[in-house]
């Protein structure tokens, strides 16, 4: 706050106060396009243009993407690991669960040699499409959730003739909005705040997100 509300020039001139130096709202007018660059200049600052609203949809479209893929997929991959049977299984879902033992760094240039050659590099796919494949931790903490909901629920839906889809959408999924709350706070707040990501992929400023631009 002492940061955001004193000059640039006057930071360094008192650092032992807590309160702001040469008070100003000069950052706050210059991000949001109100101060001209000779004024940016004269508080000490670069000069160098702030596309706030530009920057602010950009991270809108990445970060309300990436949430609702997440949610909505992690959502569907649990349900089939929580409610449906078939062949492998358990032997999948721990393929699954032993994703989170890869850190992002090890894979981080293989898969941006991937995404530059199939032309994906400076847009938004690389960093929304992998979230609609949903994320391992997500489906562990929903898949678990839904383990502790009664199976003659799905049981009785099914006598009277509903298929998986409904089953899941209009008795399963009301019953996770929860779970489902908490995945769609933390994904949020993980891609608004993403710094790498964007850093990465986007190289042209009209697709700069807030944390880049």
């Amino acid at each position: 706050l002492r940061t955001a509300l004193s000059t640039t020039r006057s930071l360094s001139s008192d650092p032992s106060s807590l309160l702001p130096v040469d008070f100003t709202l000069g950052a706050f007018r210059r991000v949001l396009g109100l101060a001209t660059q000779e004024e940016a200049i004269a508080e000490g600052g670069s000069g160098a243009s702030v596309n706030f609203w530009l920057y602010l949809r950009n991270s809108v479209i990445y970060a309300g993407a990436v949430t609702i893929g997440q949610v909505f997929f992690s959502a569907m991959a649990a349900y089939a690991f929580a409610r449906l049977r078939w062949p492998g299984r358990n032997v999948w879902f721990l393929i699954l669960i032993a994703t989170m033992m890869l850190p992002g760094q090890v894979t981080m240039i293989p898969v941006y040699v991937v995404y530059s050659k199939i032309g994906w590099v400076n847009t938004f796919l690389p960093l929304t499409v992998p979230a609609f494949t949903g994320d391992a931790f997500f489906i562990f903490l929903m898949r678990q959730h839904m383990r502790g909901i009664p199976m003659e629920l799905s049981e009785a839906a099914r006598i009277d003739g509903a298929g998986e889809l409904r089953i899941w959408w209009e008795i399963i999924t009301p019953l996770v909005k929860p779970v489902m709350a908490v995945i769609a706070i933390f994904t949020f707040q993980g891609a608004w705040e993403d710094f790498m990501g964007p850093l990465l992929y986007l190289q042209r400023e009209e697709k700069y997100t807030l944390q880049l631009g």
